[in-house]
C-alpha cells in the first residue's frame, strides 16, 4: 500500500513539476500527499473496523456452539460417575477372584462317607 502511495505521490509531484510554479508546487504536492494519507488511513482504519467485526461474530458464534455442547459435558460427567460405581462394586469380586487365582491349587481328599453293605444269608 505504501508503494501505491509513494508511486502516486511521485507521479503528481512529476506532472506538477512540468505545469506549476515552484511556489506552488511544493505545496500542492504536500496537499495531495496529506490527503492521499488520510484516505489511506481511512481505508486502513476501515478495514480494521471490518475485521474486528468479523472476528466478534465468529467468537459469538464459536460460543453459541460451545454452550449448546453442554450437555455433551454433562453426559460425560454422568457417565464417568457410573463408570466409577461399577468400578466400586465390582472391585470386590475382582480381588477375590485375583487372590484364588494366587493360591497354589491343592486338592483336598473327597469327604464321604464309606457305605457298608450287609450281606445277604439264605
Amino acid at each position: 500500500m505504501m508503494r501505491c502511495t509513494m508511486g502516486l505521490l511521485l507521479g503528481l509531484s512529476c506532472s506538477q513539476l512540468l505545469a506549476a510554479e515552484p511556489s506552488q508546487t511544493g505545496k500542492n504536492i504536500t496537499l495531495q500527499a496529506d490527503k492521499i494519507a488520510r484516505q489511506t488511513q481511512r481505508l486502513e482504519l476501515q478495514k480494521a473496523r471490518d475485521a474486528a467485526a468479523g472476528n466478534a461474530a465468529r467468537e459469538q458464534r464459536i460460543l453459541a456452539t460451545s454452550q449448546a455442547a453442554g450437555w455433551e459435558h454433562l453426559e460425560t460427567q454422568k457417565a464417568r460417575q457410573q463408570f466409577a460405581e461399577r468400578h466400586q462394586r465390582e472391585a470386590p469380586y475382582l480381588q477375590e477372584a485375583k487372590d484364588a487365582a494366587a493360591k497354589t491349587r491343592k486338592m483336598d481328599a473327597p469327604k464321604m462317607k464309606i457305605i457298608k453293605h450287609k450281606q445277604h444269608q439264605p
